[in-house]
């Protein structure tokens, strides 16, 4: 079996482990595939990007990504003001503020 050394000490198999062979009907052995398999969510997905990138890049991202995503609020709240001015109505009445 060989393995591979990824820096850190941590050797890790790079052949798949072994399939049992015996009297399994077809559909047990589609269940243990489909048991064996991650499902991919966000949050894997996220995981996977991460683990290429710094520590330090990672925070620039998540910065960027938090300043687009408060600049997108605060835009709508304008447009809604504006909106509001437009037609007549205060616009703290929009905001169920009276």
């Amino acid at each position: 079996m060989s393995t591979t050394n990824d820096g850190k000490g941590n050797g890790r198999s790079l052949n798949p482990p072994p399939r049992t062979v015996g009297a399994a009907s077809t559909s047990s052995v589609g269940s243990d595939v489909s048991n064996r398999r991650i499902p991919v969510t966000p949050a894997v997905l996220r995981s996977i990007f991460a683990s290429s990138r710094t520590i330090m890049e990672e925070r620039s991202i998540s910065r960027v990504a938090f300043f687009r995503f408060a600049g997108f609020l605060i835009s709508c709240i304008f447009i809604s003001v504006a909106a509001a001015r437009n037609r007549g109505r205060p616009a703290a009445a929009m905001l169920g503020m009276l």
